[in-house]
């Protein structure tokens, strides 16, 4: 189950936060009683959503000439349908020359005009997203400039030597070999010679003799150009290592290889060793290092490297008689490590900014090109950036230490004390933060920040309520903190009334004269402290308090609605300063039992202006007594003059059986039932209502058919391959009379059994209920959706 899933209502309602595509699939909801009696349901959840590209195109290089598949892969329900674009214009299928399948661009025999921005798109009904990729056709003759072969290569009598040739070239040149300067005349492949040139074009001597010290030449062509690199092949009379390591970059968290390739008598076994920073490295025990082959070269493996596999590696070939040692540097580029020592400079701490120190961090290949300043209230305990992409040569100090860094932090709040962390970030990316610095505590000085949430108008008559947020602790700024609260009549250019209050409070009370009910006033709060005012507030508009309307409501009328409710009218009353005292909530219905010896009053109010409203939960067949008052915040009016109402009979108590569903045409079916009869206590009855519903969703989503007093009826608009329930109740004055048994029924007619063991929903909506009624118990999946896949 998902960590962010919950249950409530006791266990019968699952919910899912934050959903997510692997939220989907099959729930199964278990219930039981006491007894062994037991069930289950089954509820298989989709999660649909916008796609998002789990597998970004990437960028290629690709010789001319070639061939290019690439793919894109993106996450989605329902499906995806794909296109592909180049430079912002859509890619049709070219026979010969452009292939589309889905997700999947072919395009075969590249040349120069192939290059440009390509982008793949994914849309279904929730959205459409993008990834994107360059194409770069190469085409250069071949270049010994970056690797040329190797000066000098020693080898042993009867061991084995591989020549690396490798220059960039594009498309994939041709390969010759020779020695002194005389063609070798070798195939590539060719697994049977002495000397033989393996397919990626590397020269491997077997079985070396004297015979082989020569100057070999490597040369590569393609249709571009021609281009050829020589070097010398020398006897040893020991082991060597014939291909030693070279330094190497990788990025962190990728693979890097150090190749190490000895030449040995082949009477003879070699075992090589690697050392890291001249210690031995256990292979079997470290999971990041691993010998193995790459393109024909043993050598190590530095798998997932961290910052910490910099260094020196050396690698040792040992025989029973000997052993030789060639060493190189692997580097890992990545983000910066994290600054060190972030303190703040004492003499430049203020009430609200200071001068932060700290010491950069390894650059890991790449200059820093930001730092960004992260600080801590130590009330509030949340970090939050307090300085954002400060230039790294802004934060540089002449004349200090060239790994010291100086930042201005300003926005503080006086009198508080912070704690700041510091974290820098280049082009591959953002390192980690510094651990964060001790507790410095600004100087005191008046407050910073305005009161908000400045309001009020209520209370009692005659009174002016202002309200607002108090300051929080961290924004006091320091001892002696007290408001200045201002206030005037609205529409007027002078403060002519200023309170001074102390303490941290959030609320002032004044008389302004009963006479002055209900008028808008302006209100405007400044904090103070014994260091000097603050910034004032905002400018608010509030009410004085309202006096308690003295309107009695007229034309006061009830009616029988129904077995169990009155609807009761009346004239509505203006909604005026000088009829309602104030402003109108509403109204409130009292109302009790006529002929009952101290009866119990009952009341149900409205909210807003109206003329009506419904008087529910009344016993049928009964005398009442209703009167009405209008409401304000101050209280009610007067009340009104008084109506008597008799509630109706009530509605039928028996139920319609024996109801039978059958085909009627291609899109209705024919219902008849056996109609009920009524009793004395009840209304006569009026006729029947079908009502009728997909089965699985909730019955307030039911459709009724309203017929008169006969015991048939058509239901229309019923749709193919849809299971329907369906219930039958009469009707009267009196209300809705008790529903029948549930009947499900399909297009052909009534069936006896559901089958409800499995149930499918598709969570589409921002808010899905699943609810299952079995024998047992109440089953509900409830799923909360906030999708942020875009």
């Amino acid at each position: 189950m998902s960590p962010r899933a919950s249950f409530t209502d006791h266990n019968r309602v699952l919910i899912i936060e934050d959903v997510r595509i692997e939220d989907g699939g099959t729930y199964i909801c278990h219930a039981s009683r006491y007894t062994t009696a037991r069930t289950q349901k089954n509820v298989t959840l989709f999660i649909e959503t916008k796609p998002y590209f789990s597998y970004p195109l990437k960028s290629q290089h690709v010789d001319i000439g070639s061939k290019l598949t690439w793919r894109c892969e993106a996450t989605a329900m329902p499906e995806p349908v794909y296109e592909w674009y180049k430079d912002g214009v859509r890619l049709v299928i070219i026979p010969g020359k452009i292939s589309i399948v889905r997700n999947v661009l072919t395009i075969q025999n590249l040349d120069i005009s192939d290059n440009g921005m390509y982008q793949c798109s994914a849309e279904n009904i929730y959205g459409k997203s993008f990834t994107e990729g360059q194409l770069r056709v190469l085409a250069f003759p071949p270049s010994f400039v970056k690797e040329p072969l190797i000066d000098v290569m020693f080898g042993v009598v009867g061991g084995n030597i591989t020549y690396p040739c490798n220059p960039e070239a594009a498309p994939t040149p041709t390969y010759t070999w020779l020695k002194n300067n005389m063609e070798l005349n070798l195939n590539p492949g060719d697994t049977t010679s002495r000397i033989r040139m393996l397919q990626n074009g590397n020269l491997l001597i077997l079985n070396i003799n004297p015979g082989d010290v020569a100057y070999y030449t490597c040369r590569a062509e393609n249709q571009f150009g021609r281009s050829s690199s020589t070097g010398q092949l020398q006897i040893a009379d020991k082991v060597v290592i014939g291909l030693p390591p070279v330094n190497v970059q990788v990025k962190v968290n990728q693979t890097a290889f150090l190749r190490c390739q000895a030449s040995y008598n082949s009477l003879q076994d070699v075992i090589y060793t690697w050392l890291f920073d001249d210690e031995i490295i256990d292979i079997n025990k470290n999971v990041y290092y691993k010998q193995g082959v790459s393109q024909t070269l043993t050598g190590l493996f530095v798998t997932a490297a961290q910052f910490k596999h910099s260094g020196k590696y050396t690698c040792r070939a040992q025989t029973t008689k000997e052993h030789t040692e060639a060493w190189a540097f692997l580097t890992v580029l990545g983000p910066p490590s994290e600054p060190a020592g972030v303190y703040a400079i004492q003499s430049s701490i203020g009430t609200s900014s200071l001068r932060l120190s700290w010491t950069v961090g390894a650059s890991n290949g790449e200059n820093i090109l930001f730092h960004t300043v992260e600080a801590l209230p130590v009330m509030l305990n949340e970090w939050y950036t307090a300085v954002d992409h400060v230039s790294d040569v802004s934060s540089i100090v002449p004349g200090l230490d060239n790994k010291k860094r100086v930042v201005e932090v300003h926005g503080l709040n006086p009198g508080c004390g912070y704690r700041f962390r510091v974290y820098s970030t280049n082009s591959f990316g953002v390192g980690p933060r510094s651990r964060q610095s001790d507790a410095y505590t600004t100087r005191y000085g008046p407050p910073t920040h305005p009161p908000t949430h400045v309001g009020g108008g209520y209370g009692s008559v005659g009174d002016l309520t202002i309200t607002w947020m108090p300051l929080e602790d961290y924004q006091l700024g320091g001892p002696g903190i007290g408001y200045h609260v201002y206030y005037r009549r609205n529409l007027t250019d002078t403060w002519t009334n200023k309170v001074q209050l102390t303490g941290n409070v959030g609320k002032y009370v004044t008389q302004v004269g009963a006479y002055n009910y209900y008028l808008l006033y302006d209100v405007m709060i400044q904090p103070y402290n014994d260091l000097g005012q603050g910034p004032n507030s905002s400018v608010s508009t509030i009410y004085s308090a309202e006096e308690i309307p003295s309107i009695s409501i007229t034309n006061v009328q009830a009616y029988p609605y129904n077995a169990t409710a009155l609807m009761v009218t009346w004239d509505p009353v203006p909604d005026t300063r000088e009829v309602m005292k104030g402003k109108l909530l509403g109204y409130q219905v009292n109302y009790w039992e006529r002929f009952t010896e101290d009866p119990i009053m009952n009341s149900i109010s409205w909210r807003g202006q109206m003329s009506s409203g419904l008087v529910i939960g009344l016993l049928p067949d009964t005398w009442y007594t209703v009167n009405l008052q209008a409401l304000n915040m101050a209280g009610m009016s007067q009340i009104s003059e008084t109506d008597f109402q008799l509630t109706l009979k009530m509605a039928p108590r028996m139920y319609p059986t024996e109801i039978h569903v059958g085909s009627h045409g291609s899109q209705s079916v024919f219902v008849t039932w056996r109609g009920v009869t009524t009793g004395i206590e009840e209304e006569p009855i009026q006729g029947y209502l079908l009502r009728y519903w997909f089965d699985g969703d909730d019955i307030r989503t039911a459709s009724d058919v309203r017929v008169g007093k006969q015991d048939q009826a058509v239901i229309y608009g019923i749709q193919k391959n849809y299971l329907y329930c369906l219930r039958v109740l009469g009707f009267s004055t009196g209300g809705d009379g008790t529903m029948s048994e549930l009947v499900y029924f399909t297009l052909g007619g009534r069936i006896a059994a559901v089958d409800q063991s499995l149930t499918e929903v598709k969570a589409t909506a921002s808010h899905l209920t699943v609810c299952h009624y079995t024998i047992l118990s109440l089953c509900i999946i409830q799923a909360i959706l906030r999708l942020t896949y875009q």
